[in-house]
């Protein structure tokens, strides 16, 4: 046995019954961890220690609350015009600034004051290597979080820009905790990502698509229209008369004025007559101020109400009820009428007077024979009348109807 079989037969008995080595999987504080080191050490040389990451869901509103005082505010654009932000406290852009300035990280505070343009622009390359490294590191995960595409674009002055400058949606905040120059400093970074990144806006083409294709599904869709002729109101005594064969009158001119009705909501107007044969309507278009048909009844009987009408079961007088249907006053109003009783009897009236003199009026004349009343001429021999047509045959047939042509 050679001594190279020797040492892998002894390295084999070493490891037996150790678990085998824990290889944790990709997260995002592991790949900030390792994005922010490689950074550090690629742009500017520094040693960067990611001691601490904390993954948290945010509002604007809450966070500019807890950014550092005096920390760098550096704008980050992502694509399709979204924006992130990073946020380097006062430790970390001295020691930055530091290690570029003098080569090391001082141990001296930094001085308190804000942060400037020239800390900005000696900051963002740091940033935007960090930014590319997490992007690349992260993408390993089975889900990774949505941090694609950002770099640093712009210094924000103050604190309180960040409401307005950025929209009211959730953010994922990463809170970073690090150690810089062999512990030298230590120092706060935040990196802040829109929490669920919004849907693409469609195009103008695929916009235009989408309402033509929506117009003609609209289009083909089918549409109930009702044809509404007339409306009457009578009571309900004459509608529980009303029996097959009833004739219900309607007034000549409904023919023009028909309705057209789609969910009981008035479309057009509409005029009733044939064509070829065939019943049709000449639609009339209306406004929105048109008003509905008569409901009252009151055109279809020539002011008198349905109660008036005897071929509806109601005696010729009508009653009281019947007439208020129609739109006559109330009788209980006048005092004859009040009780129901005889107008003629036992009223107190209040006295005439003494009536003036009428004089000497002249005489009416012989009332007794009818040629005495003028000069007429004689109506002679009626010609005869014919057959009437029968009574109860239905609705008139379109040869009655007018031509629409």
């Amino acid at each position: 046995m050679s001594d190279a079989e020797i040492i892998s037969a002894m390295r084999r008995k070493a490891g037996v019954g150790r678990p085998p080595p824990e290889v944790q999987p990709m997260s995002p504080a592991k790949a900030l961890t390792l994005a922010l080191a490689k950074a550090a050490e690629e742009t500017i040389g520094l040693v960067l220690q990611v001691t601490e990451v904390g993954e948290e869901r945010i509002a604007m509103s809450r966070l500019a609350e807890e950014v550092p005082e005096n920390a760098l505010l550096t704008l980050l654009e992502g694509p399709e015009t979204i924006y992130g932000l990073a946020v380097w406290d006062r430790n970390t852009v001295s020691a930055i600034v530091e290690q570029q300035t003098t080569g090391k990280v001082l141990t001296l505070p930094p001085e308190d004051r804000a942060p400037t343009a020239t800390d900005a622009v000696m900051c963002s390359d740091l940033c935007n290597q960090a930014l590319r490294q997490f992007e690349s590191i992260v993408a390993e995960m089975a889900d990774p979080p949505d941090v694609a595409g950002f770099h640093a674009a712009a210094q924000l002055r103050e604190t309180r820009s960040l409401v307005m400058a950025f929209d009211d949606v959730p953010y994922r905040l990463y809170r970073i905790r690090v150690r810089l120059g062999r512990g030298a400093r230590d120092g706060v970074v935040f990196l802040v990502f829109p929490y669920d990144m919004p849907k693409p806006k469609a195009s103008a083409t695929e916009t235009a698509e989408f309402g033509d294709s929506f117009q003609n599904v609209v289009m083909k869709s089918e549409a109930c229209l009702d044809t509404v002729l007339h409306r009457l109101r009578m009571p309900l005594a004459d509608v529980t008369a009303l029996s097959e064969g009833m004739m219900l009158p309607i007034p000549r001119e409904a023919i023009s004025r028909v309705e057209l009705r789609a969910d009981d909501r008035l479309v057009s107007r509409a005029r009733l007559g044939q064509i070829n044969g065939k019943r049709a309507l000449r639609l009339v278009l209306c406004s929105e101020e048109d008003e509905g048909l008569d409901e009252s009844g009151g055109a279809m009987f020539g002011g008198t109400g349905v109660g008036a009408i005897g071929a509806f079961g109601s005696d010729a007088s009508g009653s009281l009820s019947q007439q208020a249907d129609a739109g006559l006053p109330d009788p209980s109003g006048f005092p004859a009428l009040a009780g129901g009783g005889d107008a003629s009897v036992e009223m107190d009236l209040p006295p005439l007077g003494d009536l003036p003199a009428t004089g000497d009026l002249p005489p009416l004349g012989q009332t007794g024979d009818a040629a005495g009343n003028g000069d007429l001429p004689p109506l002679g021999d009626l010609p005869p009348l014919g057959d009437l047509p029968p009574l109860g045959e239905g609705f008139a047939t379109p040869d009655d109807l007018p031509p629409l042509e």
